[in-house]
Formats: C-alpha cells, structure tokens, sequence
C-alpha cells in the first residue's frame, strides 16, 4: 500500500493547474444537419385451447408491428425529408392443421409498405419552398383468394409490385407554422402499376390499371397537408397527414389518402401508439364483402365495390433517435 502516497499526490498536482485557471465558457455543439429517428412496433397475441368447452371459441395466434424510419436534412436554405413505414400482421384462427389434413394457413391482418421523399429550396425565407415530392407504395406478402398468404398460382390476388403505385409532384410548399404545411402542384404525375401479368388482366381490373395494360398513367395535381404537434409536455403526439390527387383526363377523378397517428408516451421512448387510415381510389376496386374460399379470382367482381377503404388498430411502439 505505499505506493498509495505517491499516487495521491500525483493527482493533487495534475489538479493545481486546473484550480488556477477560470473555467471556459461552454460551447454549444452545431446542431445536425441530419436527423434520422426510427420507430418500432409490435402487435402479438395467443390464445391456446384444448377440448374447449361449447362456445368457449378456438386457437389463434397473431403477430405483427411497425418499422418506421426518417432521415431529414435541414439547411438554410433547403431542405430534404426522407421516410418510410411497413406496417405488417398476420394471424391463424383454429388448429395448425385442418380436418382434413391440410396446413390452416395465416391469414394477413395488414400489409402496407409505403416510402416519401420532399425536397425544398426557400424561395420566401422559411415560409415557402419551391419543392419536389415523390411517393411510392406497395405491399411485401402475396394474397391468396380467403386473404391468406400461401396458396395456388392459380388463386394469386395480389402479391409484391402489383399493385404498387408511385408519384412524382413539383409545386410549392408552404409552411406557416413549424407544425403546419401545405403543398400544392399543378403537374402531379401518377402511376399505377401491376408486374404481375395475369393479375393485370383479371375482369373489371381490380387493382387499378387500365384494360389491357400492366399500368395506369395519370397527370393531374395534388393537394398535401400536414400537422405534427405535441402535447401535455410531449407526452402525447399527434399527427394527420392528407394527400388528394384528381387526374385532370378522368374528369378530376383521383384518390385521396388520410392518415392519423395519436401517440401517448408510457415511458421515454416507449408509447401506445392509435393508428387510422382513410384510403379511396376512384380506379381500384376494394373488398366490400367476404371472398369465400375456393372463390377463383376471375369471380370476385360481386364481391368488390368502389368505397373507401378503412384501417385502424394500436401498439406498442418504441421511438429513438440515432
């Protein structure tokens, strides 16, 4: 222990320098010129059950979540926002296998993978951007006639690319408040598209494009708004978004598309987090009744109509920034 001395006074050396100097104003780090934040959910749940009593119900399994990602630059003059989201869900109801021997196979509970990008450049201090907006949307699984994710070609509804749908808009972005902006362009241009060729040429083109193609081209213009806010202390956040195009050649015929998110911080970082969507495309039929299994595709057109189309639920989700 007699080195213990020694090291003490080693210290109380290397401290007097310190001691005798004033202590340096602090400096304020330069804020990022990027900021990238992830957000992740999760939906799960179980039920087993084994000679169940008469009307106590049946095994079912479901899981699911939400991966959300965006990297945004922000400069002084310009500014570029990247996003993207998957919301996926699947879920079994009933044993793993059927009477008859056959895998009861999951059914999807959701499906969405959507990407945005908006570039900005000030052409009226911080309020008004000249800008370029770009969107694409799609889903990851296939679907099999019953809205099950494994089946036949030959009962093939829907699958990756098809439909997937992109756009492309220049116009002006306006943003009043830093919670609050409208976008606006003239000359939005459109595509719907199907890479899969017997799904293209299903009856009545369900899924959007036009007879005897594997697309739909569509120039029009479109509307955007947005509001972000939080709330109690940013313990509760809240955001709805709203997108409509009208194709100028189908007599302003388009689609519209409303989002809304509504977050309550449990802990920091983790949230219950509602979801609701409001989705209507005057060119894409949507399920207004339930296909029955062994349904060929070519026979669904009873059991689709031209509504809007509603998705809604909640999760746990984790929030970070990187």
């Amino acid at each position: 222990m007699k080195f213990l001395p020694a090291l003490f006074f080693a210290f109380f050396c290397l401290q007097i320098p310190s001691f005798a100097q004033t202590e340096a104003p602090k400096t304020e780090e330069p804020p990022k010129a990027w900021t990238i934040a992830g957000t992740f959910g999760l939906d799960l749940t179980g039920t087993f059950l084994k000679n169940p009593r008469l009307g106590a119900g049946d095994n079912r399994i479901g899981f699911g979540g939400l991966i959300g990602l965006s990297a945004n630059l922000k400069k002084e003059k310009y500014f570029w926002n990247n996003n993207g989201a998957l919301q996926l869900a699947l879920q079994r109801i009933g044993p793993n296998l059927k009477d008859d021997g056959s895998t009861n196979p999951f059914q999807k509970s959701l499906d969405i993978l959507r990407l945005g990008s908006r570039y900005g450049y000030s052409i009226v201090g911080d309020k008004i951007f000249a800008a370029i907006d770009g969107t694409a949307e799609s889903q990851i699984l296939p679907t099999y006639v019953g809205n099950v994710v494994t089946g036949v070609d030959s009962n093939l509804l829907s699958e990756f690319l098809a439909p997937a749908r992109f756009a492309i808009a220049p116009g002006i972005d306006y943003k009043p408040t830093k919670n609050l902006s409208f976008f606006l362009s003239p000359a939005s241009f459109n595509l719907i598209y199907v890479g899969n060729d017997d799904l293209a040429r299903l009856p009545n083109e369900p899924l959007g494009n036009e007879a005897g193609k594997n697309n739909r081209f569509q120039l029009g213009y479109s509307l955007k708004a947005e509001y972000v806010d939080k709330y109690f202390k940013d313990r509760v956040a809240v955001s709805s978004k709203v997108a409509w195009f009208a194709d100028y050649k189908e007599n302003l015929n388009g689609n519209v598309l409303w989002r809304n998110t509504f977050d309550i911080q449990i802990f920091k970082g983790l949230a219950l987090g509602l979801f609701g969507d409001v989705f209507y495309d005057h060119f894409t039929l949507v399920q207004v009744e339930r296909v029955p299994e062994g349904t060929s595709p070519k026979d669904i057109r009873p059991y689709l109509g031209l509504k809007p189309s509603y998705t809604g639920g909640f999760m746990l989700k984790y929030n970070m920034i990187f």
